[in-house]
């Protein structure tokens, strides 16, 4: 029974008949080093796919700008003027990083006003000027046309840098040694089975032990401790090949079908000497369903492999005149 089926039988008091009451618990986790594992939850790393789903949306808008190309120069005008000069300093030195040239571009459009403004008494440098324009009146090749220039693309690698992470005191609280996750707390993700999806994978990939508990809101002086489940016992995927290339082939065939799992390994193993030598391609760190899954390319690119060695061999026996 899931710990979020639980359910509590009483009696009615004026008919004595059983209801059915949903109890609420709330998830904790024992760890085995409280420290590691409050580590372990700091780490965007160790979340992998899972990190994306804490990203938070309006600091992806702050960040890329909108997702409509035409609203960008305007956003990006507003933004300059909500920073302070602190601000507006790093957005300088993330411009002159990302595009030297449309930098270098946008100071020499920014110097007959910046002579100007020096004539009229002021003091500073040419950033100490562009701090002074609201972002309307900012040189075009310094926002770009539709925000280029001034806001950064939405890669998959710039996009890593604002995934989110589980935050004390918003989604956990700590108490005598345990992390709980409270029902009445934040929790980015909906259900507690998903909640425990996620904690496994931050745990196991910082190699922290941990049992999962169940609390009864309210209740934490009896908490029902569930030992943490055991990894399968998945025998590791493993496919024999004539060459590094190939067994390198195979292995992008299987990534690209596994998808982004941070507990795979995929290792090339070598056997025999010369021409005899053979490559071993071995899979471990996969649950038995992707096991499955990942079975029917194995074969098949072993099967193509042995048709096309086949076809070599009755090639050279033809040429060779021994059969026709």
């Amino acid at each position: 029974m899931k710990l979020t089926d639980i359910l509590r039988e009483i009696e009615d008091e004026e008919g004595g008949e059983q209801k059915q009451l949903r109890v609420k618990y709330d998830l904790a986790v024992e760890p085995e080093s409280l420290d590691a594992a409050l580590k372990a939850l700091s780490n965007v790393e160790n979340y992998g796919i899972y990190a994306q789903n804490m990203r938070d949306p309006k600091a992806i808008v702050k960040a890329f700008g909108p997702s409509i190309p035409a609203q960008k120069a305007g956003a990006a005008w507003k933004d300059w003027d909500s920073r302070s000069e602190e601000e507006k300093a790093f957005k300088l030195i993330d411009i002159k990083n990302r595009a030297p040239q449309a930098w270098e571009a946008a100071q020499k459009e920014a110097e007959p006003g910046f002579e100007k403004w020096q004539a009229e008494g002021n003091d500073g440098s040419i950033n100490d000027y562009l701090f002074s324009l609201p972002g309307k009146n900012l040189p075009k090749e310094f926002v770009g046309r539709y925000g280029a220039n001034y806001f950064p693309m939405k890669t998959p690698a710039n996009l890593k840098k604002y995934a989110g992470k589980l935050e004390q005191d918003v989604n956990f609280k700590v108490e005598d040694g345990k992390i709980i996750f409270p029902s009445s707390m934040e929790n980015p993700f909906n259900t507690k089975a998903y909640l425990e999806k996620v904690l496994k994978t931050v745990f196991d990939n910082a190699g922290v032990g941990y049992n999962v508990i169940s609390i009864e809101a309210g209740d934490t002086e009896t908490p029902q401790t569930i030992q943490k489940p055991k990894a399968e016992d998945v025998p590791p995927l493993s496919t024999t090949v004539n060459s590094a290339d190939q067994a390198d082939k195979l292995r992008k065939q299987l990534q690209a079908k596994l998808g982004d799992v941070p507990s795979a390994k995929f290792e090339v193993e070598t056997t025999g000497e010369g021409t005899e030598r053979k490559y071993k391609l071995v899979v471990t760190g996969i649950t038995a369903s992707q096991r499955a899954a990942l079975q029917p390319i194995a074969f098949d690119f072993k099967t193509k492999l042995k048709e096309e060695i086949d076809f070599e061999m009755r090639a050279m026996l033809v040429r060779a005149g021994i059969i026709k």
